[in-house]
């Protein structure tokens, strides 16, 4: 099963009333689910990006990210990103009642946590690389984020 397959499926799965999907064989397994609430986090920490793409060949595929398809808006070039260092769906509160982990206007410092990314039902804690203030927040609550896409602008 290539990318192309997968995000397909993806697709197909994210446009059907099914909550669950799950399909395997001798090579490979996929599994969807859609979730109604917010899971626990269970991870601090982010697998190496390298480890990944050693153990997968993929063709290149022409199809266009949400970010690609998405006005991005213009922050002041002196500004700092924080980007998503894998695929999946950010989570910008630790539960639906909590407050933020950050907002626009709040000082961060390095290695404060920002956001949760969950991947392959993995809860992968973000954090801040550098000190300064939020300017913008460049992402929705569960909104599915790409690697290398741009969550936050710091200032």
């Amino acid at each position: 099963m290539n990318v192309e397959e997968i995000k397909e499926l993806m697709t197909l799965f994210n446009e059907s009333n099914m909550t669950e999907f799950h399909l395997s064989n001798e090579e490979f397994e996929v599994q969807f689910s859609k979730r109604e609430e917010y899971p626990q986090v269970v991870s601090n920490a982010v697998a190496p990006i390298a480890n990944v793409a050693s153990s997968v060949e993929a063709a290149p595929v022409s199809v266009p990210s949400s970010a690609e398809t998405q006005e991005t808006p213009q922050v002041a070039t002196d500004a700092k990103y924080i980007t998503s260092p894998i695929v999946g769906v950010v989570y910008l509160q630790s539960s639906p009642d909590a407050d933020p982990f950050v907002q626009v206007g709040k000082q961060i410092t390095s290695n404060d946590t920002v956001c949760i990314v969950e991947a392959m039902k993995i809860m992968n804690e973000i954090k801040s690389d550098f000190n300064g203030e939020v300017v913008e927040v460049l992402v929705e609550n569960g909104q599915m984020v790409d690697f290398g896409q741009k969550l936050f602008a710091i200032r």
